[in-house]
């Protein structure tokens, strides 16, 4: 299947990111820049990864990945306030379980079976940190389901 990746920051400061097919080393890498680019930005966000329709992770990626964490650490302890990955594959979540025990994500993360669960555990996160109007500013993309959120 061919890979596709993208990345959708119209609703600052969440970040959606979507892989699905088989995914290459190459665009695994470039997935990472990308990834730096908005740590680069020096703000606070929250980020939703859609990684239902992906293949497992090849153990390069697994280890390109982990060194990311550990490269990018205190940036991300910092900025990325939570991380929701859309994950329906048992496959996937030994992926993530990999990647968890190789170097785990410095930021609270869960792991949810669709985008509903996604927005709401994001939104709650904008929340508990104080960021309210942040929250609010998806609402109107995704509906009223973000209120659940708190």
């Amino acid at each position: 299947m061919f890979a596709v990746i993208t990345f959708d920051d119209s609703s600052w400061p969440l970040l959606s990111v979507r892989m699905s097919g088989n995914v290459s080393d190459a665009q695994y890498a470039h997935f990472l820049e990308r990834m730096d680019s908005y740590l680069d930005r020096g703000e606070r966000y929250v980020c939703v990864m859609d990684v239902s329709l992906c293949s497992m992770l090849t153990v390069t990626q697994r280890y390109m990945h982990a060194e990311w964490i550990h490269r990018n650490e205190a940036r991300l302890g910092q900025q990325l306030l939570g991380l929701a990955s859309i994950m329906t594959s048992a496959h996937m979540r030994l992926s993530r379980s990999l990647l968890t025990y190789l170097k785990p994500m410095p930021v609270p993360c869960a792991t949810v079976p669709d985008m509903d669960a996604a927005l709401r555990y994001v939104a709650g996160r904008l929340v508990g940190e104080g960021l309210l109007a942040s929250a609010e500013r998806f609402r109107p993309r995704f509906g009223p389901r973000i209120r659940q959120a708190s």
